[in-house]
Parts: structure tokens; sequence; C-alpha cells
């Protein structure tokens, strides 16, 4: 069986070590390929003055444009994201376009402990594993220890659990049978 493509695009200036630990983790845990994409310069068109942010739906469709026929599409961006339910968001995902944004600057902030950048990498990977199970149709969870469970703060980024619960993983296990992709993120 062919193992799924998702590309991982950096927008804006994301770059750091963490990115490659992150391919690793993402490669390992998913059961699927992760590429690493060149930078992309936002779409002008996505930016709102009045905010001071990018519209993440816009952001979407340009990643699934650009992206081409992969399997999954998840840009990690350096600049705040709203939609049109919030002022100040995470990330945002499509089912249809199996694609999501994730805002890591917002991530970064209040990094504390003895390891930052592992409580960043973290959350970034939480985020990339919330995204995925909007991407394969799950909704939110209402299991605060779940990866599903909605976060519009760290905090709560923080204290969900890095897999899904019992009750998602079924879900997705009854919509797609014992699949290879989800051995460890399940």
């Amino acid at each position: 069986m062919k193992r799924p493509l998702m590309l991982l695009v950096p927008l804006g200036k994301v770059s750091g070590p963490w990115l490659e630990e992150l391919i690793k983790e993402i490669a390992e845990n998913f059961q699927t390929q992760v590429e690493l994409t060149r930078p992309l310069p936002y779409p002008p068109s996505a930016f709102c003055f009045r905010r001071r942010r990018f519209f993440a739906h816009l952001i979407i469709d340009f990643l699934r444009e650009k992206a081409g026929p992969v399997d999954f599409v998840v840009g990690l961006a350096d600049a705040e994201l709203y939609n049109v339910h919030h002022n100040s968001i995470i990330s945002e995902s499509h089912f249809q376009a199996r694609a999501a944004v994730i805002s890591v600057n917002k991530l970064r902030d209040f990094l504390f402990g003895e390891r930052p950048e592992e409580l960043f990498r973290k959350r970034v990977y939480k985020e990339i594993l919330r995204s995925f199970g909007h991407m394969l149709g799950l909704g939110h969870c209402r299991n605060p220890r779940c990866v599903m469970y909605p976060s519009l703060t760290l905090m709560e980024t923080d204290l969900k659990g890095n897999s899904f619960c019992p009750e998602c993983s079924l879900k997705l296990r009854l919509r797609f049978g014992e699949i290879p992709l989800l051995r460890k993120a399940a």
C-alpha cells in the first residue's frame, strides 16, 4: 500500500532545527511520507489591514493550489491568523481540501520549563495531529484530553493529550478500517 504524502509548507520566515525533528516524528507516528517545501510568501489577498493578520481560509486555498496532487498539505505560518468566527486562531483545517494552516508564532508564546523548544515542538505536533483529524473528517471532541478538543488558548493546547481519545480513534477505524496511517497516532 502506497503511503500518503503530507506536504509541510513554511510560510514567511518559519525555519529552525525543530522542523527536522517534527518531520521525523510525523513520519514515524502517522506512517506517512512527509516532505518539507521551500518557504512560500503569503498571498497578498489574504492579509486584512484592519485586523493586521491573515485570513486562514484564503491561505488554505493558496496552499492547496500550490501543493498540487498531494494527499495532505499543512502550512506553518509565522503570522497571526483569523477566521470568520474568531479574530485570532491557532489553526484552521478544511476537510474537502485536505489542507490546514497553523500559526506557529502563536504557539511560541508563553514557553516555559527547562526545555521550551520541546514544549513548542509538542504544541506544533498536537496542532498538526488535530488538523490531520479534521482533514480525515473528525469534528471537535468533548474530551479535554483528546487532541481533537478545540483549543483556543495555549493552556488548552498544553493540557490536552497528543493522541486521539478512544471515541475519536473508533470513529476513524469505523470510517477507514485499520489504516497504518494512524498506527501510533490513534
